[in-house]
């Protein structure tokens, strides 16, 4: 016996307010409470950030259903391959790091970054800046609540920060966020 095929609805998936709340998009939806399966990526110049970040995108999760919206919660965002790619050259080290950090507002994330040197440097350099990097991201973090620590990272004041404490070591030629998530 064939099952029968309830009607879909149109939801409009709404952004947190960290993003002004912005719609962005729509989606068919047969049963309500299947909304909270639903993960979305957007990029940061499609939710009206600066178009010059194309290589950054988000990621959100239907959280819960109001009227015909569904609004989604920030789950993390990361940067496209290409973008990193892009940044590694020869004749220059390449600095990955891990750090799980917790916000001022008790918010855990996971913090994955990479850096480029100048050129290439001695091993106990490169372990010395790792630890230092892990460090500065693990402080930076603790001063800010999450809406502003995931607007820092998206707008470059976060790298910007940790280039310029970091430099005590050694320079860095570039340093991004390549991806968050929230875990807590």
């Amino acid at each position: 016996m064939a099952k029968k095929i309830k009607g879909k609805s149109w939801y409009s998936l709404v952004a947190p307010s960290l993003f002004n709340n912005k719609i962005i998009g729509e989606t068919l939806i047969t049963n309500p409470d299947e909304s909270t399966k639903r993960t979305v990526l957007k990029s940061l110049p499609e939710i009206g950030g600066h178009p010059s970040k194309y290589y950054i995108k988000i990621k959100f999760k239907g959280q819960e259903v109001d009227g015909d919206k569904i609004k989604m919660k920030y789950v993390g965002h990361e940067c496209l391959r290409d973008f990193i790619s892009q940044m590694v050259r020869k004749g220059a080290m390449r600095i990955d790091n891990r750090v799980e950090v917790e916000t001022k507002d008790k918010k855990k994330l996971i913090i994955k970054t990479i850096g480029i040197t100048l050129k290439k440097t001695k091993t106990t350099v490169k372990s010395e800046l790792h630890k230092e990097i892990g460090k500065i991201i693990k402080d930076i973090s603790r001063k800010k609540n999450f809406n502003d620590l995931v607007n820092s990272i998206m707008y470059d004041k976060f790298q910007k920060e940790v280039r310029k404490k970091s430099s005590v070591i050694y320079p860095l030629r570039r340093f991004e966020v390549r991806k968050v998530e929230v875990i807590g």
